[in-house]
């Protein structure tokens, strides 16, 4: 009997050992994948041989396209999925367009581009049909992300940011320095509000909100201020 209550005993603690420690275990995982991932991108950054010159000058061109045709490619939830602009069109043998830096929250995620399921797992995503995160006039790029996945925090804190906090998005070229201007509410069917505003150079994050039930989006607009 004494073995059997032993047996169970020690079967407990490391059940109990497991549940603390399995969360901090895919944190780890997770943090070593996202690492991983940017610097493959700062690797593929400093490759000279690649075209960037007409890589950046395809981004601009797509920016325009996008403003002069009212984004009428953002229909619908899979619009935001499938990107009609691709880096292997341009040599580059990558998904991610870039990454998201965001001090005050202690965030550094990849942003891979489409708003894919896939693409969600492993960081943040660029929402295709929005403008591409290269800056210029007339344009607004949202990054998406989960508020929280599988115990993972990704982009749960951006609800603390406030007017004036710095968001810096790394692109193949440089990095963009935006500020927080507004934040906002929303349905998640409201897409105007991720819309391209005439005249202004915007950065727009969204997440799922309030968590844990997710029925809203929460928005937070930058504006551009330097390079």
């Amino acid at each position: 009997m004494r073995k059997l209550i032993r047996i169970i005993a020690i079967i407990t603690l490391i059940a109990g050992i497991g549940f603390f420690t399995y969360p901090i275990a895919l944190k780890i995982a997770f943090n070593m994948q996202a690492d991983k991932a940017i610097d493959q991108f700062e690797s593929i950054k400093t490759d000279n041989a690649l075209p960037y010159s007409e890589l950046r000058k395809a981004m601009f061109d797509y920016n325009e396209q996008l403003y002069l045709s009212g984004q009428s490619g953002l229909i619908d939830q899979l619009s935001y999925e499938k990107p009609d602009f691709l880096l292997s069109d341009y040599g580059v043998d990558s998904d991610i367009l870039g990454y998201i830096t965001i001090p005050k929250i202690d965030i550094k995620l990849p942003i891979y581009n489409g708003a894919s399921k896939e693409n969600m797992a492993k960081g943040a995503a660029y929402l295709a049909n929005t403008s591409l995160p290269v800056g210029g006039d007339n344009t607004n790029c949202v990054i998406a992300a989960h508020t929280r996945y599988k115990g993972i925090h990704m982009f749960k804190r951006i609800t603390e940011l406030k007017t004036g906090d710095e968001i810096y998005i790394t692109n193949f070229w440089e990095t963009l320095v935006y500020k927080v201007c507004e934040t906002k509410v929303i349905n998640p069917k409201d897409s105007q509000n991720i819309y391209i505003q005439e005249n202004r150079s915007l950065v727009t994050l969204s997440t799922c909100h309030p968590y844990p039930n997710n029925y809203q989006r929460y928005l937070v607009y930058a504006e551009l201020v330097e390079n």
